[in-house]
C-alpha cells in the first residue's frame, strides 16, 4: 500500500528517443471497480495497479477501496462484492486518485489493462473531475493484445484467458486481482510471441491507447458552447451558479443552486459535475439540457 502523498507530479512517459524495448520498461497493470457502466454518471470503489517488468523484475502493489460518496447499486455488489459498509470509512477520489497518479510517476512506464477503454474511461473522469490534467500515458489493451495473438479461446474475457494459460485461479472483479490477472497474461502473450520486442511492435497490432486521447472530442457549439464558457470562468472565479436545468421531469419554475467542478466529455455529449446544494450532494447535467444559467450575486 503506498502510504498518503501531498503534491501530484506529472507521471513519467518514455520519452522519444529513449528504449521502447519491452524488456526495458516498467508496466503498470490497473483496474477499477465502479458503481456502474457510465464514466460519466458512475463513481469508483476501488483502483489497484501492480507494477512489473516483463524480466519478473520486483513489483509494487497499489490498492485503494474509495468512497464514491453515494450507495452502490445492490445489482453491482453482487459483481464485485464491494459493499457501501467496506467503503463508508475510505477515502474519497479526492485523495486516492492524486496518491495514484503520485504512484503511476515515480519512473517513466506503460499502462496497462484489459478491455482498457473501460478503466481508462472512467480514470480520466476521476482526473478531470479534480481539475488535473489527464497525464500522456500509453495504455495497453490486453484485450486488443490476445484478440490479435491469442488462438483456440472461445472468447477473450479475462477469466477464460487466465484459464487457458494455466494462471492460478483468484478472485475476480475486484480491482487487485484483476491487475494481477492482467499482469500475468500480458507476460504469457509475449512469452509465446517472441518477436515481439518493441512498443512499435505493439502499436501495429493496434492494441495501444493514449490516456489523454479524445477519441471522439466534439467541439462544443452554440448555446453549449456558451454555458461552457460560463461554467469555466465560473470554476476560475470560484462562483457559484443558479441554473434551470431540463430533466426528465416537469420543468423546474426555479433554478438550483451549484458549485461547478469541472466541464466533461464524453461520446459527444458536455456534462457538468457540479455541486448541487439543492439535494447537497455532488451530481452531473448534461450541458445541453441546461435551459439557463447564471452567476448568483
Amino acid at each position: 500500500m503506498v502510504d498518503s502523498l501531498t503534491k501530484v507530479h506529472e507521471p513519467n512517459v518514455p520519452q522519444e528517443g529513449t528504449s521502447t524495448l519491452l524488456s526495458d520498461l516498467d508496466f503498470i497493470a490497473f483496474d477499477v471497480e465502479t458503481t456502474g457502466l457510465s464514466a460519466i454518471a458512475c463513481k469508483l470503489v476501488e483502483l489497484s495497479a501492480v507494477r512489473f517488468r516483463l524480466n519478473g523484475g520486483e513489483m509494487e502493489i497499489f490498492s485503494e477501496l474509495i468512497n464514491p460518496e453515494c450507495e452502490i447499486p445492490i445489482e453491482v455488489t453482487r459483481i464485485h462484492g464491494i459493499t457501501d459498509e467496506m467503503v463508508k470509512d475510505s477515502p474519497t477520489n479526492k485523495e486516492v486518485i492524486p496518491k495514484f497518479l503520485e504512484f503511476v510517476g515515480r519512473n517513466p512506464c506503460v499502462l496497462v489493462a484489459h478491455n482498457a477503454p473501460f478503466d481508462v474511461g472512467f480514470l480520466k473522469v476521476a482526473v478531470a473531475r479534480l481539475g488535473i490534467n489527464v497525464p500522456e500515458l500509453k495504455v495497453l489493451d490486453t484485450l486488443s493484445l490476445s484478440r490479435a495473438l491469442v488462438d483456440g479461446v472461445v472468447d477473450y474475457k479475462l477469466k477464460t484467458l487466465a484459464q487457458h494459460f494455466e494462471i492460478v485461479d483468484g478472485d475476480y472483479h475486484r480491482a487487485l486481482a484483476d491487475s494481477h490477472h492482467v499482469r500475468h497474461i500480458f507476460g504469457k502473450i509475449m512469452a509465446a510471441n517472441p518477436d515481439y520486442t518493441t512498443l512499435e511492435h505493439l502499436q501495429e497490432l493496434n492494441c495501444l491507447i493514449s490516456l489523454n486521447e479524445q477519441e471522439s472530442a466534439v467541439e462544443p457549439t452554440g448555446e453549449v458552447l456558451f454555458h461552457v464558457n460560463v461554467i469555466k470562468a465560473a470554476i476560475d472565479g470560484k462562483q457559484q451558479l443558479k441554473m434551470i436545468y431540463l430533466g426528465n421531469g416537469a420543468p423546474p419554475r426555479y433554478g438550483r443552486l451549484i458549485t461547478p467542478i469541472a466541464v466533461l466529455e464524453n461520446r459527444g455529449n458536455h456534462y457538468l459535475t457540479a455541486f448541487c446544494h439543492q439535494v447537497d450532494a455532488e451530481r452531473t447535467f448534461r450541458i445541453d439540457r441546461i435551459k439557463s444559467l447564471q452567476v448568483s450575486s
